[in-house]
């Protein structure tokens, strides 16, 4: 993948998290390397079209069970309600990098409704063409954004 673009997209994709995290549930991300804690979820899309990708979410339960608290403006959260929360708010951050990364002449492309994982999920790819930004909150949980890129040597979304 080309450095520039690739740059260019993970910042696209690290803009679209920590803006909508913000707004949305009011909890500001700081890009880290932090690792995730051992009790994780995981939301997985697709992208559909010429340029096939995969985008997960990963993210320390607690996070989630936070962002539903703060969203849903209400401390007693369900599992459904996590699991509910956590895939729209994934749906929200897709639409936006949608909007942002492809192309008119990809206007088909689209994501795919996400996917809720208990625990680590990560799909078979190339992993020459994956990379990952990794957030952290004030109160230490993490989460993680994950791209798996079309296989080497195809042409990136640009």
């Amino acid at each position: 993948m080309n450095k520039e673009i690739s740059e260019e997209f993970r910042e696209t994709l690290s803009r679209s998290v920590q803006e909508i995290t913000r707004r949305f549930a009011g909890i500001e991300l700081t890009e880290t390397e932090q690792p995730l804690s051992e009790d994780t979820c995981t939301i997985h899309t697709v992208l559909e079209g010429e340029d096939r990708a995969d985008l997960l979410l990963c993210a320390d339960t607690a996070l989630l069970i936070r962002l539903a608290r703060n969203i849903m403006c209400r401390d007693a959260v369900t599992a459904q309600d996590i699991e509910d929360v956590a895939t729209e708010y994934f749906n929200v951050v897709c639409g936006r990098i949608a909007r942002l990364i492809v192309p008119p002449p990809h206007k088909n492309s689209r994501f795919r409704i996400p996917r809720f994982y208990a625990g680590s999920y990560l799909p078979e790819g190339d992993p020459a063409s994956r990379w990952s930004i990794g957030y952290n909150n004030t109160q230490h949980e993490s989460l993680q954004l994950i791209y798996l890129g079309p296989p080497s040597g195809k042409r990136p979304l640009s």
